[in-house]
């Protein structure tokens, strides 16, 4: 078993990047931007910071955007941009809203130069998949393919909840889009917010292969349930779709929509999954899921975090990022919002008062990763969900 030691721990962070160390903080209202070793003041801390290739960009909460080399600001865009979805490649978002109609609206903007990939700006929230532009519109519920000239060539509308049964949902029974997962063999992948896998064919937009995580599935025939369905990571250069839950791991041939590879937690790595009630916040690197965890027969909240090891099929490293006593006393825990992030031998998470906790791997240890043994008469026993991503 792999063991990580704990080597720093900075306040009132905002943002981090993993590949390089970068991060934002902010002390007595003002921003900072460590960079590159560089300490930087700015007008507020950037929410934001990712690596594409060998610049740095850096995206604040007021829509400014900054590219970086290094520690030299290349380029700025003040205001109303922002950072798009998946491997953004050297675009960046536009949003504007008409000042009569009050209407949204976007574009998809090269960092390079700073012209609109699009003819026209267009009411939706864009996302690039290669070379495809695709567009969603929230309210609607409508899923479309765009040309270059912002022209629609076909709409998918995301399905309805028709469960007999309660719905996932009693207030709204529509469901939602989750991501835009990527294009394999003329199929469109996207996965949705009631664990829903659907292929779309790129052409027409008529759906193809249609997979449900979901109970209020279980009855329609045009849904192949399983049970690992819960988060979903695409895998551009091998073209397949690893789908995760709390029960156990499967892989999906995107090109066939045929599962090539699952297993349970439970039947591989039985004391790895008894360490923890469930997971959250799961993230793929590579061939290493990382989460953040809720012990046993505790109240509830997230102190733990782990790695899993899709290849080794076996649960690599799981640590409490918070104490007991801690979260006892202060109620400080950890956020779904705020995953365990992995690059090299280094990890990064931030807590719920916005501490960030650095990790480095030190040795590996021969011994299992075993069940939490410590319990306290007043932590509440904790139920797992009945579906969890």
């Amino acid at each position: 078993m792999i063991a990580y030691k704990e080597i720093a721990q900075i306040k009132n962070v905002k943002g981090v990047n993993p590949i390089t160390g970068d991060y934002s903080y902010e002390e007595n209202g003002r921003g900072y931007l460590c960079i590159d070793g560089v300490l930087l003041e700015k007008e507020e801390p950037a929410l934001d910071i990712v690596s594409v290739g060998e610049y740095v960009y850096v995206w604040y909460g007021c829509g400014r955007f900054e590219l970086y080399s290094g520690h030299t600001l290349l380029k700025v865009f003040e205001k109303k941009v922002f950072l798009l979805d998946g491997n953004i490649g050297g675009y960046i978002g536009y949003h504007i809203r008409d000042p009569k109609t009050f209407e949204a609206s976007e574009n998809i903007l090269s960092i390079s130069d700073g012209q609109p990939l699009l003819a026209q700006n267009v009411p939706y929230s864009l996302y690039k998949v290669g070379e495809e532009v695709i567009g969603y519109k929230i309210f609607e519920y409508k899923l479309s393919r765009l040309n270059y000239s912002g022209e629609v060539l076909w709409t998918f509308d995301l399905p309805l909840c028709e469960s007999s049964c309660d719905e996932p949902d009693a207030y709204d029974n529509h469901d939602k889009l989750d991501k835009v997962l990527g294009i394999a063999q003329g199929l469109l992948w996207i996965c949705t917010r009631w664990y829903r896998l659907i292929a779309l064919d790129l052409e027409t937009g008529k759906p193809v292969h249609q997979f449900s995580g979901g109970w209020f599935d279980e009855d329609h025939s045009n849904y192949i349930v399983l049970d690992s369905l819960g988060w979903c990571f695409f895998r551009e250069a091998e073209k397949t779709i690893v789908l995760i839950s709390n029960f156990g791991v499967q892989i999906l041939d995107a090109t066939t929509a045929k599962i090539i590879e699952g297993y349970s937690f439970s039947e591989v790595d039985p004391q790895g999954i008894g360490a923890f009630e469930y997971f959250d916040a799961a993230r793929l690197y590579g061939d290493c899921l990382t989460f953040i965890a809720q012990r046993h027969r505790e109240a509830h909240g997230y102190r733990c975090a782990g790695i899993f090891d899709l290849k080794a099929r076996r649960f690599s490293w799981i640590g409490d990022i918070i104490s007991l006593e801690e979260k006892m006393s202060t109620g400080n825990h950890l956020l779904a919002q705020f995953p365990l992030q992995m690059e090299g031998n280094r990890l990064y998470i931030k807590d719920a008062e916005n501490t960030l906790h650095i990790y480095r791997k030190e040795w590996r240890l021969k011994a299992q990763v075993r069940p939490q043994s410590e319990a306290t008469a007043s932590a509440a026993c904790a139920t797992a969900p009945s579906v969890g991503r």
